[in-house]
């Protein structure tokens, strides 16, 4: 791609952690946060790390720690007990230690949110100082975190079947023209359902550009994303007052 398309990073750690990955897994899976399947949870976070290199996302080095923390648990699973350790230590679950970390960390996430304040961290949730479009006022609206825009990106990608890898030529797409299409495309129309815009493009070099064009105009706060509570669709609005 385009200048532009090389150097711009993503910094993830910018909007969410390995932990925030971990939780939003166990939310979608709706599994038990002391009974983690981690044969399944962590193919899935791997998939997950995979599209984040896809996107040039910049995954931060704990992201892959925890993938190798999984990696390691799923194989004190597989293996049987080591014979040489005590009974009691042979026995514990390698879970518990992450299990520990997720449930402390849910809490703590939990309590800042009850107060406020984690506003610079969890940057893409919607707060009425975005100035939803009028047409919403009124409505339940739910909070949008990176990773559902990732999850609602990845069904996309996966429904539409396209080739497993982008092989299109860097230069075919601009992210910084993107960013100047969807600016006029919200002007003109208000607000979008995300996903069915992204669908609407011709190919995949088009959906990617145009997914880390949204989620620069979140990190310049241009825009804001939200979730309509009866519908569920992703859904992205110009900020109608200043940041």
């Amino acid at each position: 791609m385009s200048e532009m398309r090389d150097t711009m990073h993503v910094h993830l750690a910018a909007f969410e952690g390995p932990l925030d990955l971990l939780l939003h897994l166990v939310r979608i899976n709706e599994v038990d946060i002391t009974n983690i399947p981690i044969l399944e949870i962590a193919a899935q976070y791997d998939a997950y790390l995979d599209l984040m290199r896809e996107l040039d996302l910049e995954i931060a080095g704990e992201y892959l720690v925890m993938a190798a923390t999984l990696l390691h648990i799923k194989s004190r699973l597989l293996l049987p007990p080591d014979p040489t350790l005590a009974a009691e230590e042979a026995s514990e679950d390698p879970r518990r230690e992450l299990t520990r970390q997720l449930m402390e960390y849910q809490r703590l996430k939990q309590a800042a949110e009850n107060l406020h304040a984690i506003d610079s961290v969890r940057s893409l949730i919607w707060t009425r100082d975005g100035g939803v479009p009028a047409e919403f006022e009124g409505e339940e609206l739910l909070a949008v975190e990176l990773f559902d825009v990732i999850a609602a990106f990845k069904k996309l990608l996966d429904r539409l079947g396209e080739e497993a890898r982008l092989q299109l030529k860097r230069d075919d797409v601009s992210v910084a023209d993107k960013i100047g299409w969807l600016s006029d495309l919200l002007q003109e129309r208000g607000s979008l359902d995300l996903i069915e815009v992204m669908a609407g493009l011709p190919n995949r070099a088009e959906r990617i550009a145009t997914f880390l064009a949204t989620l620069e105009m979140v990190r310049l706060q241009m825009i804001v994303l939200f979730q309509r509570a009866r519908v569920g669709e992703i859904r992205v609005a110009l900020r109608s007052e200043p940041a």
